[in-house]
C-alpha cells in the first residue's frame, strides 16, 4: 500500500514534469524511422480558360447626305445644331452589344463644327457620330485614314483631343492617331476577362496633304510598296510590333489599305499581310476599298481584308453592301503553358438602305425583304461568294 505521503509527492511532480516539458510520450507519437518515407501530396495542373468576343464592321463614310438626315431641331450649347445617327444603326446594335469588343473604322475626321461640316473630297463630320457609335458598344476605333488631315492641323488637334476625351472617359481603345509622339510611341495594353490585347493602325497616306513637320505623330503612316520611305516605314511597323507583341495575349493590326471599288486584295495588300502574319500579329482587320473583300488565313493569321462601308451616300450597289465579322478568341492556361485560338469566325452582310437619301438604315440582309430591297436574296447570293472564296471550313458566311 502507498502511503498518503508518497500520494502527495505523486500528485506535485506529475505537473512539474508537465511544465517542463518531459512528458512521456506514447508509442503512436514517437517520430518515424528516415527510411520509412512519407507519401508525397500530389498537385493537379493548373488549367484555366478565358474568352473575349470581337465583333468588327467597316466605314462610317459621312457624307452630307448623312448627316442632314441625322440634324435634329435642337441647337446646342455650342450653338450649333443636334445630331443623332443612332436610329440608323437599331438594326445591327443588338449584335454590338453582344460582343466584348466591337469595331469600326471612323473614315471621316471629326474636327469640330466651328470649321463647318463638310462632303467629299475633304470631309469634316460632328461629334455625334463618334459618340453615338461609343454609346451603342462599339469600343474600338480605327483613327488612321487618308482623311486625317482632311480639316488641316486645326481639324487634326480638334479630333486628337476629342478621341482621346473619349478613351479617358468611356474606357474606349483607338489607334493611328495620337495627341503626342509619347501617345504614339507608348501602345496601349488592354485587358478584358484575363486577355490582354493591343491594336495597332496604319494608313496608305492621306490623300496627298503632307503631314506638318513636327506632327509625324499624328498619324500612322505605311505607304504603298514603291514609295521612297517603304522600307522605312516598313521598319517602323516591325520594331511597333516587337515592342508589344510578348506583352499582349491578342494583337490586332487594323490596315487603311487596297484599291477603291476593287473585290480582290492587291499585291500589296497580299504582301503586307505576309509580312504582318511573319511579325506575329493575329487579327488584321481592313478598310478603305469601300466594298468587300475577302477572308482568309495568311499563315496563322486571320486577315480581313476590306469591310466596306457600314454607313455613306455612295449610290453604288457595291458600296451599300457592308461586311459584319464576328468571332471569339480563347486562351487556354496549363502550366504555365499558354495557347490562343481564333474560332466561331462568322461573317454576314448588311445593306445601307435610304429614301432618296432620308431614312438612312443598316440592315443585315437577313432582315431584308423585296420592299426593302427588291431581289435582295439574289443580291445577297451575289456578294457572299466574296467572302470566303477558298471555302476555308473555319470561315462560316451567315449570322
Amino acid at each position: 500500500m502507498i502511503s498518503q505521503s508518497k500520494n502527495n509527492i505523486i500528485k506535485i511532480l506529475i505537473p512539474a514534469l508537465i511544465l517542463t516539458g518531459c512528458t512521456i510520450k506514447s508509442r503512436q507519437q514517437i517520430p518515424q524511422k528516415q527510411s520509412e518515407k512519407q507519401p508525397i501530396e500530389q498537385t493537379q495542373p493548373v488549367k484555366k480558360d478565358y474568352k473575349i468576343s470581337l465583333f468588327a464592321v467597316g466605314d462610317t463614310l459621312i457624307h452630307d447626305a448623312v448627316y442632314y438626315d441625322a440634324e435634329t431641331n435642337e441647337i446646342g450649347q455650342d450653338g450649333y445644331p443636334i445630331y443623332d445617327f443612332k436610329p440608323m444603326f437599331t438594326e445591327i446594335e443588338p449584335l454590338v452589344k453582344q460582343h466584348d469588343l466591337a469595331f469600326y473604322n471612323q473614315e471621316t475626321i471629326i474636327g469640330g463644327k466651328n470649321l463647318g461640316l463638310s462632303n467629299y473630297p475633304r470631309f469634316n463630320s460632328p461629334d455625334e457620330i463618334g459618340l453615338n457609335m461609343i454609346d451603342m458598344g462599339f469600343n474600338m476605333v480605327n483613327l488612321a485614314t487618308n482623311h486625317v488631315l482632311d480639316k488641316d492641323l486645326e481639324g487634326f488637334i480638334y479630333s486628337a483631343n476629342f478621341w482621346e476625351k473619349q478613351e479617358k472617359e468611356k474606357g474606349i481603345y483607338t489607334a493611328g492617331s495620337y495627341t503626342s509622339q509619347e501617345k504614339r510611341d507608348n501602345i496601349k495594353i488592354a485587358e478584358k476577362n484575363g486577355i490582354t490585347y493591343a491594336m495597332l493602325a496604319y494608313t496608305y497616306g492621306t490623300n496627298g496633304l503632307p503631314v506638318p513637320e513636327g506632327y509625324e505623330y499624328m498619324v500612322n503612316l505605311w505607304t504603298v510598296y514603291g514609295d521612297e520611305k517603304y522600307e522605312a516605314y516598313k521598319e517602323q511597323v516591325k520594331k511597333d510590333i516587337q515592342s508589344v507583341r510578348d506583352k499582349v495575349d491578342v494583337l490586332i493590326v487594323s490596315m487603311h489599305w487596297g484599291n477603291e471599288y476593287v473585290y480582290e486584295p492587291s499585291w500589296y495588300q497580299e504582301d503586307a499581310a505576309k509580312f504582318l502574319s511573319e511579325q506575329g500579329v493575329d487579327i488584321i482587320i481592313g478598310t478603305h476599298p469601300h466594298v468587300i473583300e475577302p477572308v482568309e488565313y495568311v499563315g496563322n493569321t486571320l486577315v480581313i481584308y476590306s469591310l466596306g462601308n457600314l454607313v455613306s451616300a455612295q449610290e453604288e450597289e457595291d458600296t451599300r453592301v457592308g461586311m459584319m465579322v464576328s468571332l471569339d478568341i480563347n486562351k487556354h492556361v496549363e502550366d504555365n503553358k499558354k495557347t490562343i485560338e481564333i474560332n466561331n469566325i462568322k461573317t454576314d452582310l448588311t445593306w445601307t438602305y435610304h429614301q432618296g437619301y432620308r431614312n438612312f438604315k443598316v440592315i443585315p440582309f437577313y432582315k431584308l425583304n423585296d420592299d426593302l430591297l427588291y431581289n435582295y436574296q439574289n443580291i445577297y447570293e451575289k456578294y457572299k461568294k466574296i467572302i470566303n472564296p477558298k471555302n476555308d471550313e473555319r470561315i462560316q458566311v451567315g449570322f
